[in-house]
């Protein structure tokens, strides 16, 4: 019998080429198939009688195929329709599909089918590429007359083969242990976690997917808070150095500044500081709207602690970031403190490029004061001499593993050491309050003296004409271009383009002879860095790329911030986005395409974004307007993506936070809930952030 452990390129009709499309999605095991759950879904539960269809109808409907055809479209000699004759014992209906020929060697007249899909009336009432299957005897259908999964494709997977995976998976996972304690299922009215795997793969009807949902979510929420309030309580169980304030020294740091800070950066750091002088770990959360100065933040704090003798280290997300980070560091205090470069493929102390054995050297003796890195810092090889604060820029992009690993790495007697986190994501306070409970907070909400405003157009559609002239114009004075699509492939998400899409249009049409590049989440990360570096380096004059640059480095000759499809982005997003620009001296631009034509909410938030530049100001508009569900973006983040759950459902996330507390008062180390500790466990295992 199959396990969920078993591997998907081992099960019969998985061959090499659906292995490696599976594998791209991240899909290895059936059980990776169980807990990857569809995205949508097709209601074609109602079956009628060919007579009663209307059009504009979803339905499903069995009968007989009396005719099938495949020509070319009198519109066009590339267009291959397919048409077929089906009818009941009501009456009949045209059956029409779009380049799919083939079909004529399977539905054959005759045979028994079930359709499933919509009706129309453009070319006569029919079906336009319904679902099919041909029915056996007994007339049974697994692919139509219910509520249909919709799940991720690439390449040549099917939604037929994706359902097939998944049946092998349930019954594989039959057995599914309910880890929650049985008192919090019977408080919360929460669905066994056997049914709420089925029913959210194949409902029975729509009170069944929202009830299985519910449960799915709960345990993600409870899982999440439970994590960090045990991280917490076990931060303050501990010890941390005690890191002095190096009054003279800072003051004498602050005066040297090419720029003056601002009150918020002022706040922020004395309250770090403050902080790193106790005895007792540090956990911080600095939230800084685009452009507000957290660099700055975290050097000064850090240069503050060099003065001690403590060592710092700052986690970045991205190699081209780490490297921005040190670069900058360099130009603040290079001269004072020695920082260090340590990537997968950058190796670097002060200004000198150095061995990678040179470089661990200077990290476990002390010579390397600033250690600036991504995940290679979190290698077993790497240790310090005296760590004293971990810097995490962009905290909702590593786990409790991954800082924990930093912490390991101390090389002190001295306690473990601070952590200031760093995020760019604006979050109303009601959500943070959620989120992160008793975390400090410092927010910078102020900007520096002199920085331009960027003016923020809305683009209604067919207006893109005079953005892409205004393109030229900004390129033939040596600026730079970002676009940014909501979409890496097409989809059947009407009128959303996509990255492949805008770029083929791009390169082909107005943009045909510029230098432009494309970037997307799906590239290895060493292909994504090379595109970031050239075009950070002036090697393109555009950039299309998907949100992936929402946090990325900075490009201060790009001057335009040209969003497709903005009316399917959240507010608090859109205005990451447009802080891609604006970073140099030259007067910038972002632009926000509508797909479709702007009314009502869609109108009312492009324009707020229009009319604001304040991104606190615009989440908790956002959260008002949309409820907060897009607050975060696709990354709907907290410290971790939720595969269910979204800020949308506070309430339920509110119940888990207090369900975690109250377990852990009864059980600090979870004895008193094996199922819960192990589940814990493997959620460990499972949160990552790349």
């Amino acid at each position: 019998m199959a396990k969920l452990s078993d591997k998907l390129s081992n099960l019969f009709g998985v061959g090499t080429v659906k292995s490696r499309d599976l594998t791209r999605l991240e899909l290895t095991t059936l059980q990776d198939i169980l807990f990857d759950f569809p995205f949508r879904y097709d209601d074609l539960s109602r079956a009628v009688k060919i007579s009663a269809v209307l059009p504009g109808q979803k339905i499903t409907i069995q009968g007989t195929i009396r005719s099938m055809t495949t020509r070319r479209s009198q519109r066009s000699a590339r267009l291959q329709v397919t048409e077929g004759i089906v009818e009941d014992d009501s009456g009949a209906i045209k059956v029409i599909w779009f380049h799919q020929g083939f079909l004529t060697k399977i539905l054959k007249p005759g045979l028994v089918v079930s359709l499933g899909g919509k009706a129309d009336d453009q070319y006569g009432l029919s079906l336009v590429n319904p679902v099919y299957e041909v029915l056996g005897k007994a007339r049974v259908a697994k692919q139509t007359g219910r509520i249909m999964p919709i799940y991720r494709l690439t390449g040549g997977l099917t939604q037929k083969f994706r359902r097939s995976l998944v049946e092998q998976a349930l019954v594989a996972g039959n057995k599914l242990p309910d880890w929650l304690p049985a008192r919090i299922i019977k408080e919360q009215k929460l669905t066994s976690l056997h049914h709420a795997v089925a029913a959210l793969h194949f409902p029975a009807n729509e009170e069944d997917r929202l009830d299985a949902s519910k449960r799915i979510k709960f345990d993600e929420f409870f899982l999440h808070q439970l994590l960090h309030a045990k991280t917490r309580r076990e931060l303050k169980s501990q010890l941390a150095p005690a890191v002095p304030f190096n009054e003279e020294a800072v003051k004498k740091a602050v005066s040297k500044l090419p720029f003056i800070l601002t009150g918020a950066q002022k706040k922020a750091i004395w309250n770090i500081i403050k902080d790193m002088n106790r005895p007792e770990p540090m956990n911080r959360l600095l939230e800084g709207d685009v452009g507000s100065g957290k660099t700055v933040v975290a050097a000064l704090v850090a240069f503050n602690a060099a003065q001690d003798g403590w060592q710092t280290s700052i986690l970045a997300p991205t190699e081209i970031l780490a490297e921005q980070h040190a670069q900058s560091l360099g130009k603040l205090y290079g001269d004072k403190i020695t920082v260090a470069l340590y990537t997968r493929t950058k190796r670097r102390l002060g200004s000198k490029e150095v061995s990678k054995a040179q470089l661990l050297s200077a990290l476990r003796n002390g010579q390397a004061e600033v250690a600036v890195g991504t995940h290679a810092l979190l290698t077993g090889d790497v240790l310090f001499d005296r760590l004293g604060l971990i810097v995490v820029d962009e905290q909702h992009r590593f786990g409790v593993r991954q800082r924990q690993a930093l912490k390991d790495k101390k090389g002190s007697a001295d306690g473990i050491p601070h952590l200031l986190s760093m995020t760019a994501t604006p979050i109303p306070r009601s959500l943070a309050l959620v989120l992160y409970g008793d975390l400090d907070r410092s927010i910078l909400d102020e900007y520096p003296a002199g920085r331009k405003r960027i003016v923020t157009s809305v683009v209604e559609p067919g207006e893109a004409n005079e953005v892409y002239d205004h393109m030229k114009r900004e390129i033939a004075l040596g600026r730079q271009i970002f676009v940014v699509c909501p979409l890496i492939e097409e989809s059947d998400a009407l009128g959303a383009n996509s990255v492949n899409e805008v770029y083929n249009e791009f390169v082909s049409g107005p943009f045909s002879g510029y230098r432009v590049k494309m970037l997307h989440g799906r590239m290895k990360t060493a292909e994504k860095d090379e595109v970031m570096r050239s075009f950070a380096n002036g090697e393109a004059e555009i950039l299309i790329s998907t949100t992936v640059v929402e946090v990325g480095v900075d490009v201060p000759n790009a001057t335009i911030m040209y969003v497709e499809g903005a009316e399917r982005f959240g507010l608090a997003q859109l205005h990451q986005l447009r802080g891609r620009v604006g970073r140099g001296t030259d007067q910038s631009y972002c632009y926000l395409h509508a797909t479709d034509k702007l009314s009502g909410l869609a109108a009312e938030r492009l324009r707020a974004l229009q009319n604001s530049e304040n991104g606190f100001e615009l989440a908790e508009l956002d959260l008002k307007l949309r409820g907060p569900g897009n607050i975060f973006g696709t990354e709907q983040s907290g410290f971790e993506r939720f595969k269910m759950g979204t800020m949308q459902d506070i309430d339920l996330m509110a119940a888990a936070k207090d369900y975690a507390k109250e377990v852990l008062d009864e059980s600090p180390n979870l004895d008193l809930f094996p199922t819960v500790k192990n589940r814990l466990e493997d959620y460990l295992l499972e949160v990552h952030f790349e």
